[in-house]
């Protein structure tokens, strides 16, 4: 009997111990987990990049340069003379068209508030010399007719107002050549066209070097993977904002629409002027592309590399002609990838713990 119960008690006892067990277990994994993610982050390698006065700068001693495989070279002073490609963007002019209506609303508010004004001081007058006239209508009249009079004033200043802030903020925006589509009834053929939308308006980056184009003076243009043929636009004005790729001047031109539509991309080709141009040669190999443009990172030190915009607009051998590129620089040949994904870790990292 006895034995029967102490095998019992063994019995139950071991029971709760497998229960216990298996709770601990239980209510441990997460505890556990947390302490593993932990220990993780801790070990995980240091950062590469920094930002430094905005600017992303990857840093690399010369034993992980070597180990990594990454090489430059110095780029090469280079000149260039020829027809010199750039490119250029139809951008949309919608804003305009919609100040052109609201500058003809204005002018016609102005217009019936003066009419109305005109009227109304009129009968003023009139009543005022009806009361001067041994009161033949009353106080109450004359000072009603003043008052409707006075409002038509102000409607006519609340106009003219609204019509100066908008011939302000169209000509910043735009500049004075183009501000003409809204205040001018005289247009010339190429401006014209753009508000009856026969012509589109295109943002052409030119060269650094490149002088303002003549009055009415044109290029040829090309739709990008198009097999179109060129079309010829017409100048028309600096442009107010520079181009998306910060590359050279840019210029107003208009063209006419029947290849082109709004955000198409274009090529330009502009015969160059005067002397060879001066600026080095880009190797091939050094291009990264990011978010649709082309870069290169270069090398600052002993192990600092920065990413920087290039052109790819001038083809020539093993690269690409640039303006405006120190030619004592070092240019990433092999491993700009590596670079650019060390950059893309540290954007990843700060966007988590923000």
């Amino acid at each position: 009997m006895m034995n029967k119960k102490l095998t019992l008690i063994i019995a139950i006892e071991t029971l709760l111990i497998v229960a216990l067990f298996w709770v601990l277990i239980f209510y441990g994994k997460d505890e556990y987990e947390a302490y593993q993610a932990k220990l993780k982050e801790e070990i995980e390698s240091p950062s590469h990049v920094a930002n430094i006065q905005g600017i992303s700068v990857v840093t690399l001693s010369p034993e992980i340069q070597k180990n990594s495989g990454i090489s430059t070279v110095k780029i090469n002073a280079a000149t260039f003379k020829g027809d010199q490609k750039s490119a250029g963007n139809v951008v949309a002019i919608d804003s305009l068209i919609e100040a052109k209506s609201k500058y003809l609303s204005l002018l016609s508010e102005a217009s019936i508030a003066r009419a109305a004004n005109e009227q109304n001081m009129k009968q003023y007058q009139r009543l005022k010399a009806l009361n001067e006239d041994d009161k033949n209508v009353s106080d109450r009249a004359v000072q009603e007719a003043l008052a409707s009079a006075d409002a038509d004033q102000a409607k006519i200043n609340a106009a003219e107002l609204q019509l100066k802030n908008l011939q302000t903020t169209t000509k910043l925006q735009w500049g004075d050549e183009l501000a003409k589509l809204v205040f001018s009834d005289k247009l010339a053929p190429h401006l014209q066209n753009l508000l009856n939308r026969k012509n589109v308006l295109i943002q052409v980056s030119l060269p650094v070097n490149a002088s303002t184009p003549k009055v009415s003076s044109g290029i040829n243009i090309t739709p990008l993977n198009e097999a179109a043929k060129a079309v010829r636009a017409i100048y028309i004005s600096p442009a107010s904002q520079a181009d998306a790729s910060n590359y050279g001047k840019t210029f107003y031109y208009s063209a006419p629409a029947e290849q082109l539509r709004i955000g198409m991309r274009v090529s330009v080709e502009t015969p160059s002027a005067g002397n060879a141009n001066n600026g080095a040669v880009i190797p091939s190999k050094a291009a990264v592309w990011y978010a649709g443009k082309p870069w290169a990172y270069f090398k600052q030190g002993k192990d600092q590399f920065v990413r920087k915009p290039i052109s790819t607009e001038i083809e020539v051998n093993d690269g690409w002609f640039n303006q405006g590129m120190n030619t004592d620089s070092e240019v990433v040949v092999s491993g700009a990838q590596l670079l650019l994904s060390e950059e893309f870790k540290y954007q990843i990292k700060n966007e988590n713990e923000d």
